[in-house]
């Protein structure tokens, strides 16, 4: 297939598919590749019969806390609890069956059609990202979870080519560093300081941070944090 959307979600974020789905079949109907991270059996069904599923046990990681890492005193138990999930997003990324594909966040709000993001994948390696803010990269590098001289990337929302190298090194980088790196976005942006992959850097338009901020040239609202996820959900209406 020629170009296609990928998302995901375990049991704790499936409450947000049917909210995804609706905003993005508003303005688009490329085919979507839904990532299983441990949903529940019913939301399962329901992605199979609005797109296909790929399947990744976060828990096949077996990761435990390793102390000794810069950043281990800085973080919740929730983000240790987290980070398999986080990482089984970029680990699952070769299995996209699409030629260009987009990557999502369940807690992404679409509210336009993506076909402007898919041609922006055509640098030499194949893929385009956006940076993080300023505040959370500050607050990133404040804590030890990024070196103070990496350019910090966002990974709630990216596109690539089915032959894009970052993916691989990627999903390497990831296997050997599960112990040191905080997340796969962590390592995202590592990696891409390391390497210097010739990539499209995305305007802040498909990634935005501030959703409470609204702009008529927003792409992609990101529900970034609890606080706005609890917004979000005292705000939404459930109607499948």
């Amino acid at each position: 297939m020629d170009k296609g959307v990928l998302t995901g979600c375990n049991a704790e974020q499936e409450w947000m598919l049917k909210w995804w789905w609706r905003n993005y079949s508003k303005h688009n109907d490329y085919p979507v590749t839904f990532c299983d991270f441990g949903m529940s059996p019913g939301a399962k069904n329901w992605c199979a019969e609005r797109g296909t599923l790929l399947h990744f046990d976060p828990e096949s990681l077996a990761l435990k806390k390793n102390l000794s890492a810069n950043w281990a005193k800085q973080v919740s138990l929730s983000t240790w609890n987290k980070r398999a999930l986080w990482f089984s997003k970029a680990l699952i990324l070769s299995k996209a069956p699409y030629e260009k594909s987009i990557w999502t966040d369940i807690d992404c709000e679409i509210l336009k059609n993506l076909s402007s993001l898919f041609e922006l994948v055509e640098s030499k390696d194949g893929f385009a990202i956006a940076y993080d803010s300023e505040e959370n990269a500050k607050l990133a590098k404040s804590n030890a979870f990024l070196d103070k001289s990496v350019p910090v990337l966002q990974a709630g929302v990216f596109a690539f080519k089915k032959n894009s190298p970052v993916i691989p090194a990627w999903i390497d980088y990831c296997l050997s560093h599960l112990e040191t790196e905080a997340s796969d976005q962590t390592a995202i942006s590592h990696l891409q300081a390391q390497f210097s992959f010739d990539i499209t850097i995305l305007s802040n338009k498909y990634n935005w941070l501030t959703p409470e901020y609204p702009s008529p040239h927003i792409v992609i609202n990101h529900h970034t944090g609890a606080s706005r996820k609890r917004k979000l959900l005292a705000e939404m209406e459930w109607n499948g």
